[in-house]
């Protein structure tokens, strides 16, 4: 979370996705439950099989931009051999590893071997024994508040309980998102310098300065963000003239661009994500994910949590593997646009995109039928935007114009404007003329025209669209639409069925 871990934002729109039109016209008619449903152990199976096949046939892949696409559905979680001779491996890994792109470490499970790949570390941004038998390697941004988050509640404990204490070694990467964060390359370039002009030490101590003080630099323009950084590093007797040589020499971009590169190669298309001895995890994950992840890899069970569907009788690391599949993501609904009561057993978040035709099959398809349980109380549905920017150009305002209707309607005009963009998505998908579209909608939805115009104009909800793609960032998304049913992830334009399932399941309180 983008929400917030943060994602490299270059999506690239899969050729070739195949349609299922018989199997949504199969599900789509059956709304009562059926009995004998599986109990809670295949229920979270066949919830993260249903998310997987949600990549492969029904959803949007997102990737960065020097990275190819997952071509692979199946393999989606990769270890990577940690090397810890920062000169062992020249170059990037010949065979990228496909890393997982969910939040919660089970939501990788699947039945295939793992391709092992590499990451460098440097010493100087190392922290403890590297002769540890856990090697945990973050790919981070210091702009990325879902970073920031990590570093305040979780990094703390992990210092003490493991680094310190020789079980743990400790590998900071550079992986700033500039779409999101264009200044964040700069201030990892200025970390880097300070590592340069003292020491290991001192590296560490401008790394919590930076992300101490985020509020100070971000988005500052220059020369004040560089004086703002230099201020920073004022007490650690650095020299502040060769610190800014070395900032205006730009000595280290391309190293920061290195590290970027090897992430993305590696499958990390957000921010923070972690390599724990080579395994992924995606997100400012609880303290207590980690201690499990940990004790997994000491034990050398970690994979088998990877590699091996849960079963019944799998053992300690498959067990791990479905509790931790059964941890909810605490997604905020504080003041989104809702349906439904606050009240009802079942919760259902959708990061949608207007733009996107597997969001648009969703509202067509699936959404009409979830009505049923949304008035009978059954279901509380919220919505969050999540355009993909570099394949969607005209999507940001598209929700834009759903904000202001709602500014100037409440819920009510909101879902009158949200129907209107799917209902005539071919009419300004595309179209250069798009925001004056966006304004005949609103006419059509009844709102005050010239305060429309005047709030679409403005762009002043542009910052709350993008901080809603920051946080869905932040819980692994990559693609539209993703959903969070009580907190538990369900990727693409799923058929009725798959929701069904997962309510009645809830419902039932399995």
């Amino acid at each position: 979370m983008m929400s917030e871990t943060e994602l490299e934002n270059q999506e690239i729109e899969p050729a070739g996705q195949p349609e299922l039109p018989d199997q949504a016209q199969m599900t789509s008619n059956s709304r009562t439950p059926t009995a004998g449903r599986p109990n809670l152990l295949w229920t979270l199976f066949i919830f993260v099989i249903g998310g997987l096949v949600g990549w492969a046939i029904g959803r949007e892949s997102a990737a960065g931009s020097t990275t190819s696409a997952i071509t692979n559905p199946i393999v989606v979680a990769t270890p990577a051999a940690v090397v810890t001779e920062p000169t062992a491996v020249a170059g990037l890994p010949t065979a990228p590893a496909a890393a997982s792109n969910s939040s919660q470490l089970a939501a990788s499970i699947a039945p295939a071997g793992p391709t092992p790949a590499t990451i460098r570390p440097e010493t100087l941004r190392t922290m403890g024994d590297p002769d540890a038998p856990v090697t945990i390697v973050e790919f981070s941004d210091y702009q990325c508040p879902f970073c920031l988050r990590h570093f305040q509640q979780t990094f703390p404990q992990l210092k003490t309980e493991y680094i310190d204490t020789g079980r743990v070694y400790y590998v900071f990467k550079d992986f700033p998102i500039t779409s999101l964060h264009p200044v964040a390359p700069r201030v990892h370039e200025a970390a880097r310098c300070a590592g340069e002009l003292g020491s290991t030490e001192v590296y560490w101590q401008v790394h919590d300065s930076f992300f101490n003080n985020q509020q100070q630099w971000a988005d500052k323009p220059q020369p004040d963000l560089d004086n703002t950084l230099v201020g920073l590093m004022a007490d650690l007797d650095l020299p502040e003239a060769d610190m800014r040589v070395c900032l205006e020499s730009g000595r280290y971009t391309d190293a920061v661009n290195t590290d970027l590169a090897e992430g993305q190669a590696l499958g990390v298309n957000g921010t923070p994500t972690f390599f724990v001895n080579g395994y992924p995890i995606s997100g400012a994950q609880p303290y207590e994910l980690f201690q499990r992840a940990i004790a997994l890899a000491e034990e050398g069970r970690l994979g088998a949590a990877y590699t091996q569907a849960p079963g019944p009788n799998d053992g300690i690391a498959q067990a791990t593997a479905t509790a931790l599949a059964a941890r909810p993501v605490d997604v905020p609904v504080d003041d989104e646009p809702t349906l439904g009561s606050p009240d009802a057993p079942v919760t259902i978040v959708e990061y949608s995109d207007f733009q996107c035709p597997f969001c648009r099959r969703h509202f067509d398809n699936t959404l009409p039928q979830l009505q049923a349980y949304i008035d009978t109380g059954q279901v509380y549905y919220v919505f969050k935007d999540f355009p993909l920017h570099s394949i969607h150009p005209q999507a940001q305002k598209a929700h834009e114009s759903a904000r202001c209707a709602r500014e100037l309607g409440g819920d009510e005009s909101f879902w009158t404007m949200h129907d209107l963009l799917f209902i005539n998505q071919d009419d300004w998908g595309g179209k250069a003329d798009h925001v004056e579209v966006f304004k005949s909608l609103a006419a059509e939805a009844g709102l005050p025209q010239a305060e429309f115009n005047e709030c679409l104009d403005s762009g002043r909800y542009a910052a709350a669209v993008n901080v809603d793609v920051a946080e869905g960032q932040g819980f692994g998304i990559n693609g539209t639409p993703t959903f969070f049913i009580n907190g538990q992830r369900l990727v693409g334009a799923q058929p009725f069925a798959v929701f069904q399932q997962a309510i009645e399941a809830i419902i039932r309180g399995e």
